[in-house]
């Protein structure tokens, strides 16, 4: 089921941003075109363009502006999953063939490359200089969250500050900037902006924990990636980081994860299940209803309206 099913003002909406999506990103090269649409087609939940949309509600509604900064911001997002699944190596994504599996590495850059571009340009065209430069801002503290993810690849010595401000900057400044662009462009007042920013960064923050919450408990044929696919990368996360506290568990699960690259299905199976021996699945999840607890609270700040709820309500499915 569609997650927006549930509100037809919100999915409607959505649906126009799709259309705005795919009649913008058409190119003179084909497999440009193609690659594009192909995106847009594997669908997704939405939730950037849903944020802007929610965001501008709270103001000021105007949809012929709305409608372009949620697609730039569905844009921007998949533009950095394109780039995410090269680095990676990923062959899947959502369950369906990534760009670079299908197309090659080369064209994947070039891919990434040109969905940055066309949000760019929608950005440049529907909100101001001093908005404009607010979300390249914000697009250089995403790169900066994937440089530090990078750079801490099989370090098994990361702390759980360096991992949260690791999400931040990944996570959580894009529902942030999707929000406030919403809200900026409907004018909404500062103690409205504050709140809603300080909500998406709290959500964003949920989010992400709740995500490196799947990579121990899903299966691939419900997340559509392999479990314990972080591990495989290099990609410690919250649920790790909190067994590796263990002094029981620490020196054995130190000696799987030397393995680095080279560890297998067998190897990885075993260190789930030694993180699930601990309470580390469980210290992962407090944390991550600590930060739901942080976004209801904010929401507190805003006026009781129909976006209030729906942002509650997402809020209670993490």
């Amino acid at each position: 089921m569609n997650l927006w099913e549930a509100y037809p003002e919100v999915n409607n909406e959505l649906k126009k941003v799709e259309d705005y999506m795919k009649k913008v990103i058409r190119s003179r090269k084909k497999v440009l075109t193609d690659i594009s649409l192909d995106l847009i087609g594997a669908g997704g939940k939405r939730l950037r363009p849903a944020f802007v949309i929610l965001g501008a509600r709270c103001g000021k509604y105007d949809e012929e502006k709305i409608i372009p900064l949620g697609a730039a911001m569905e844009l921007l997002h998949t533009a950095t999953l394109v780039h995410d699944d090269i680095i990676d190596d990923s062959r899947l994504r959502r369950g369906k063939t990534t760009v670079q599996a299908k197309w090659g590495k080369d064209m994947a850059v070039y891919a990434g490359d040109y969905l940055f571009t066309k949000a760019f340009t929608i950005l440049s065209d529907k909100t101001s200089f001093e908005h404009l430069n607010k979300v390249a801002h914000g697009v250089r503290i995403i790169c900066e969250g994937e440089i530090d993810q990078y750079e801490i690849k099989y370090d098994v010595n990361i702390s759980v500050m360096k991992y949260l401000k690791r999400i931040y900057r990944k996570t959580a400044v894009l529902f942030s900037m999707s929000t406030l662009t919403g809200a900026y462009e409907a004018k909404c007042k500062r103690q409205t902006l504050n709140a809603l920013g300080k909500f998406a960064i709290s959500y964003g923050m949920a989010f992400q924990i709740r995500d490196d919450l799947l990579d121990y408990t899903s299966t691939e044929k419900i997340e559509g990636k392999p479990m314990g696919n972080d591990i495989k990368q290099g990609v410690y996360t919250l649920p790790l980081l909190f067994a590796l506290q263990h002094m029981e568990y620490k020196d054995e699960i130190k000696k799987l994860l030397s393995l680095k690259d080279k560890i297998n299905a067998k190897e990885i199976e075993k260190i789930i299940r030694l993180v699930k021996e601990t309470n580390a699945l469980e210290s992962t999840k407090e944390l991550k209803d600590k930060y739901v607890k942080k976004a209801l609270e904010a929401l507190d700040n805003l006026e009781d309206k129909d976006h209030k709820s729906i942002f509650g309500d997402l809020v209670n499915m993490l």
